[in-house]
Protein backbone atom coordinates (compact mmCIF):
# COMPACT_ATOMS: atom_id res chain seq x y z
CA UNK A 1 0.00 0.00 0.00
CA UNK A 2 1.28 3.67 -0.89
CA UNK A 3 0.53 6.57 1.37
CA UNK A 4 0.48 9.69 -0.02
CA UNK A 5 -0.27 13.01 1.49
CA UNK A 6 -0.03 17.00 1.00
CA UNK A 7 3.32 18.69 2.59
CA UNK A 8 2.30 21.56 4.50
CA UNK A 9 4.69 24.13 5.43
CA UNK A 10 5.71 22.39 8.90
CA UNK A 11 6.65 19.43 6.25
CA UNK A 12 4.10 17.27 8.11
CA UNK A 13 3.39 14.07 5.53
CA UNK A 14 0.62 11.64 6.27
CA UNK A 15 -0.60 10.37 9.57
CA UNK A 16 1.62 7.50 9.73
CA UNK A 17 4.37 9.59 10.10
CA UNK A 18 2.64 12.69 12.01
CA UNK A 19 4.78 11.69 15.02
CA UNK A 20 8.33 11.81 13.29
CA UNK A 21 10.19 14.58 13.41
CA UNK A 22 10.18 17.18 10.76
CA UNK A 23 11.25 15.96 6.71
CA UNK A 24 12.25 18.54 4.45
CA UNK A 25 11.14 18.40 0.91
CA UNK A 26 14.22 18.22 -0.17
CA UNK A 27 17.71 15.64 0.68
CA UNK A 28 20.65 17.57 2.28
CA UNK A 29 22.37 16.33 -1.42
CA UNK A 30 20.08 19.07 -3.42
CA UNK A 31 19.48 21.83 -0.98
CA UNK A 32 23.88 22.52 -0.13
CA UNK A 33 23.63 25.88 -1.00
CA UNK A 34 19.94 27.16 -1.37
CA UNK A 35 19.02 30.44 0.71
CA UNK A 36 16.28 30.73 2.88
CA UNK A 37 14.37 31.74 0.12
CA UNK A 38 15.36 29.17 -1.87
CA UNK A 39 13.97 26.89 0.87
CA UNK A 40 10.57 28.81 0.84
CA UNK A 41 10.52 29.03 -3.20
CA UNK A 42 10.49 24.77 -2.70
CA UNK A 43 7.67 24.53 -0.31
CA UNK A 44 5.48 26.65 -2.63
CA UNK A 45 5.82 24.04 -5.68
CA UNK A 46 3.50 22.40 -3.36
CA UNK A 47 5.66 18.92 -3.12
CA UNK A 48 3.79 16.04 -1.21
CA UNK A 49 5.31 13.01 0.49
CA UNK A 50 5.08 9.52 -0.61
CA UNK A 51 5.49 6.91 1.91
CA UNK A 52 6.24 3.22 0.11
CA UNK A 53 7.02 0.11 2.51
CA UNK A 54 9.64 -2.03 1.83
CA UNK A 55 9.61 -4.65 -1.46
CA UNK A 56 6.76 -2.42 -2.93
CA UNK A 57 6.55 -0.70 -6.20
CA UNK A 58 6.26 3.27 -6.59
CA UNK A 59 5.68 2.97 -10.05
CA UNK A 60 5.61 0.00 -12.72
CA UNK A 61 7.18 0.01 -16.45
CA UNK A 62 4.86 1.17 -18.68
CA UNK A 63 2.98 3.00 -16.17
CA UNK A 64 2.05 7.37 -16.74
CA UNK A 65 4.11 8.62 -14.07
CA UNK A 66 2.80 12.08 -13.74
CA UNK A 67 5.06 13.68 -11.00
CA UNK A 68 8.94 13.81 -10.63
CA UNK A 69 9.67 12.31 -6.95
CA UNK A 70 12.83 12.80 -4.98
CA UNK A 71 14.12 9.69 -3.06
CA UNK A 72 14.60 11.02 0.57
CA UNK A 73 15.62 7.87 2.63
CA UNK A 74 15.69 4.56 2.24
CA UNK A 75 17.36 2.02 -0.57
CA UNK A 76 15.40 1.22 -3.53
CA UNK A 77 16.31 0.63 -7.61
CA UNK A 78 15.33 0.81 -11.38
CA UNK A 79 14.77 -2.15 -13.64
CA UNK A 80 13.42 -3.31 -16.54
CA UNK A 81 11.06 -6.28 -17.41
CA UNK A 82 11.37 -8.21 -20.38
CA UNK A 83 8.81 -10.97 -22.22
CA UNK A 84 10.04 -14.06 -20.49
CA UNK A 85 9.74 -12.51 -17.11
CA UNK A 86 13.34 -11.65 -16.23
CA UNK A 87 14.29 -8.34 -15.21
CA UNK A 88 17.38 -6.10 -15.08
CA UNK A 89 17.98 -3.76 -12.68
CA UNK A 90 19.50 -1.08 -13.91
CA UNK A 91 20.72 1.09 -10.75
CA UNK A 92 20.78 1.13 -6.99
CA UNK A 93 18.90 4.36 -5.71
CA UNK A 94 20.18 6.10 -2.83
CA UNK A 95 18.46 9.63 -0.83
CA UNK A 96 18.98 12.24 -3.93
CA UNK A 97 18.08 10.05 -6.29
CA UNK A 98 15.26 11.45 -8.87
CA UNK A 99 12.43 9.76 -10.46
CA UNK A 100 10.08 10.04 -13.43
CA UNK A 101 12.53 13.09 -15.28
CA UNK A 102 12.10 11.78 -18.39
CA UNK A 103 10.91 12.86 -22.14
CA UNK A 104 7.98 10.75 -21.86
CA UNK A 105 5.38 10.42 -19.40
CA UNK A 106 5.57 6.89 -19.98
CA UNK A 107 8.18 5.09 -17.94
CA UNK A 108 10.30 2.87 -19.58
CA UNK A 109 11.25 1.03 -16.26
CA UNK A 110 10.16 0.44 -13.15
CA UNK A 111 10.88 1.59 -9.82
CA UNK A 112 10.76 -0.50 -6.50
CA UNK A 113 12.11 -0.40 -3.13
CA UNK A 114 14.51 -2.54 -1.29
CA UNK A 115 13.37 -0.69 2.35
CA UNK A 116 10.55 1.59 3.34
CA UNK A 117 11.03 4.19 2.08
CA UNK A 118 9.97 8.47 1.47
CA UNK A 119 9.60 10.64 -1.71
CA UNK A 120 9.24 14.12 -2.49
CA UNK A 121 6.35 14.13 -5.11
CA UNK A 122 6.55 17.31 -7.32
CA UNK A 123 4.28 18.05 -10.16
CA UNK A 124 5.94 18.20 -13.52
CA UNK A 125 4.94 21.87 -14.65
CA UNK A 126 5.68 22.71 -10.14
CA UNK A 127 9.35 21.60 -10.63
CA UNK A 128 10.51 23.06 -13.94
CA UNK A 129 8.88 26.04 -12.27
CA UNK A 130 10.55 25.64 -9.17
CA UNK A 131 14.02 24.83 -11.25
CA UNK A 132 13.89 28.21 -13.15
CA UNK A 133 13.10 30.18 -10.03
CA UNK A 134 16.29 28.62 -8.29
CA UNK A 135 19.23 28.10 -10.62
CA UNK A 136 21.68 26.76 -7.56
CA UNK A 137 18.67 23.65 -7.44
CA UNK A 138 19.33 23.51 -11.47
CA UNK A 139 22.63 22.89 -11.14
CA UNK A 140 22.38 20.51 -8.10
CA UNK A 141 19.94 18.27 -10.44
CA UNK A 142 22.36 18.22 -13.54
CA UNK A 143 25.31 17.32 -11.52
CA UNK A 144 23.43 14.17 -9.82
CA UNK A 145 21.99 13.05 -13.37
CA UNK A 146 25.67 13.68 -14.83
CA UNK A 147 26.56 11.35 -11.89
CA UNK A 148 23.82 9.09 -12.81
CA UNK A 149 24.93 8.87 -16.83
CA UNK A 150 28.36 8.19 -15.63
CA UNK A 151 27.53 5.04 -12.78
CA UNK A 152 25.41 3.61 -15.96
CA UNK A 153 28.23 3.73 -18.51
CA UNK A 154 30.32 1.94 -15.21
CA UNK A 155 27.48 -0.81 -15.05
CA UNK A 156 27.14 -1.69 -18.95
CA UNK A 157 31.13 -2.24 -18.89
CA UNK A 158 30.80 -4.25 -16.36
CA UNK A 159 27.95 -6.59 -17.33
CA UNK A 160 30.06 -6.35 -20.88
CA UNK A 161 33.59 -7.03 -20.33
CA UNK A 162 34.23 -7.70 -16.60
CA UNK A 163 34.61 -11.43 -15.47
CA UNK A 164 31.55 -12.21 -12.63
CA UNK A 165 34.11 -12.04 -9.95
CA UNK A 166 35.23 -8.61 -11.06
CA UNK A 167 31.36 -7.23 -11.56
CA UNK A 168 30.83 -7.79 -7.74
CA UNK A 169 33.59 -6.33 -6.56
CA UNK A 170 32.92 -3.37 -8.91
CA UNK A 171 29.16 -2.95 -7.87
CA UNK A 172 29.79 -3.45 -3.85
CA UNK A 173 32.54 -1.38 -4.00
CA UNK A 174 30.56 1.50 -5.46
CA UNK A 175 27.84 0.67 -3.17
CA UNK A 176 30.74 0.98 -0.35
CA UNK A 177 31.70 4.61 -1.33
CA UNK A 178 27.96 5.93 -1.98
CA UNK A 179 27.19 5.08 1.33
CA UNK A 180 30.45 6.25 2.51
CA UNK A 181 29.90 9.56 1.11
CA UNK A 182 26.57 9.93 2.61
CA UNK A 183 27.96 8.94 5.89
CA UNK A 184 26.17 6.02 6.33
CA UNK A 185 29.59 3.28 6.93
CA UNK A 186 32.14 3.51 9.91
CA UNK A 187 35.55 3.49 10.00
CA UNK A 188 36.09 -0.06 9.64
CA UNK A 189 34.20 -0.57 6.28
CA UNK A 190 31.00 -2.39 7.65
CA UNK A 191 27.54 -1.20 6.34
CA UNK A 192 24.37 -2.33 5.85
CA UNK A 193 23.57 -3.56 2.75
CA UNK A 194 19.73 -4.42 1.87
CA UNK A 195 20.62 -6.41 -0.86
CA UNK A 196 19.73 -9.98 -1.29
CA UNK A 197 21.49 -12.18 -3.78
CA UNK A 198 19.36 -12.47 -6.74
CA UNK A 199 19.56 -7.90 -6.72
CA UNK A 200 23.40 -8.78 -7.29
CA UNK A 201 22.22 -10.99 -9.81
CA UNK A 202 19.57 -9.15 -11.74
CA UNK A 203 22.28 -5.78 -11.83
CA UNK A 204 25.27 -7.79 -13.20
CA UNK A 205 23.88 -10.69 -15.57
CA UNK A 206 24.51 -13.11 -13.67
CA UNK A 207 22.89 -16.53 -12.43
CA UNK A 208 21.99 -16.18 -8.60
CA UNK A 209 24.46 -19.55 -7.81
CA UNK A 210 27.10 -17.46 -9.50
CA UNK A 211 27.02 -14.83 -7.39
CA UNK A 212 26.82 -17.03 -4.60
CA UNK A 213 29.86 -18.77 -5.54
CA UNK A 214 31.88 -15.47 -6.07
CA UNK A 215 30.79 -14.24 -2.41
CA UNK A 216 31.73 -17.67 -1.21
CA UNK A 217 35.06 -17.11 -3.01
CA UNK A 218 35.76 -13.50 -1.83
CA UNK A 219 34.94 -14.56 1.82
CA UNK A 220 37.39 -17.16 1.65
CA UNK A 221 39.81 -14.95 0.53
CA UNK A 222 39.61 -11.87 3.23
CA UNK A 223 38.12 -9.76 0.74
CA UNK A 224 34.61 -9.01 2.49
CA UNK A 225 31.78 -11.01 3.85
CA UNK A 226 28.32 -10.26 2.95
CA UNK A 227 25.81 -12.01 5.34
CA UNK A 228 22.72 -11.09 6.83
CA UNK A 229 22.13 -7.92 4.57
CA UNK A 230 25.55 -6.59 5.87
CA UNK A 231 28.60 -5.87 3.97
CA UNK A 232 31.94 -6.35 6.34
CA UNK A 233 35.03 -4.85 3.81
CA UNK A 234 37.88 -7.29 5.16
CA UNK A 235 40.51 -5.87 2.44
CA UNK A 236 39.72 -2.41 1.27
CA UNK A 237 42.56 -2.15 -0.70
CA UNK A 238 42.40 -5.96 -2.29
CA UNK A 239 38.16 -5.13 -3.26
CA UNK A 240 39.18 -2.00 -4.83
CA UNK A 241 41.94 -3.79 -7.13
CA UNK A 242 39.64 -6.27 -8.24
CA UNK A 243 36.96 -3.75 -8.89
CA UNK A 244 39.27 -2.15 -11.34
CA UNK A 245 39.29 0.94 -9.01
CA UNK A 246 42.57 2.90 -8.85
CA UNK A 247 43.11 3.81 -4.66
CA UNK A 248 42.61 7.57 -3.53
CA UNK A 249 45.86 9.20 -3.33
CA UNK A 250 46.79 10.86 0.14
CA UNK A 251 45.38 14.08 0.40
CA UNK A 252 48.00 17.20 -1.50
CA UNK A 253 48.29 20.42 0.68
CA UNK A 254 49.56 23.22 -0.82
CA UNK A 255 51.53 25.70 0.87
CA UNK A 256 50.73 29.03 1.40
CA UNK A 257 53.37 31.56 -0.77
CA UNK A 258 54.28 34.55 0.97
CA UNK A 259 53.59 36.48 -2.61
CA UNK A 260 50.07 36.22 -2.75
CA UNK A 261 49.34 35.26 0.46
CA UNK A 262 46.54 32.73 -0.44
CA UNK A 263 46.89 29.03 0.52
CA UNK A 264 45.01 25.67 -1.37
CA UNK A 265 43.05 23.66 0.30
CA UNK A 266 43.59 19.72 0.44
CA UNK A 267 42.51 18.02 -2.42
CA UNK A 268 41.70 14.35 -2.53
CA UNK A 269 40.97 12.76 -5.78
CA UNK A 270 40.43 9.52 -6.98
CA UNK A 271 41.82 9.07 -10.73
CA UNK A 272 40.37 6.37 -12.64
CA UNK A 273 41.72 3.39 -15.15
CA UNK A 274 39.02 3.18 -17.78
CA UNK A 275 35.56 2.07 -16.76
CA UNK A 276 36.79 2.93 -13.48
CA UNK A 277 33.96 3.69 -10.96
CA UNK A 278 33.35 7.21 -9.30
Amino acid sequence: MIATSSLSTQGHVDGAAAGRPRIQPLPSVLTAGLSMQDMLRVNAARPHFRTVKGGEALYFQGDECRNIYVLLDGWAFRHQSIENGRRQILDFALPGALFGLSSSATMGHGVETLTPCVFSAFARDNLFDLLQRVPTLSLRFVELMAVAEARAFEHLTSVGRRSARQRVANLLHELLIRSRQMGHVDAAAEMSLPLMQPHIADALGLASETVCRVLAAMRRDGVLILRGRRLEVLDIDRLTEEAGVEPAPPPITARATPRSGCASSAVTAMPIRAGGTV
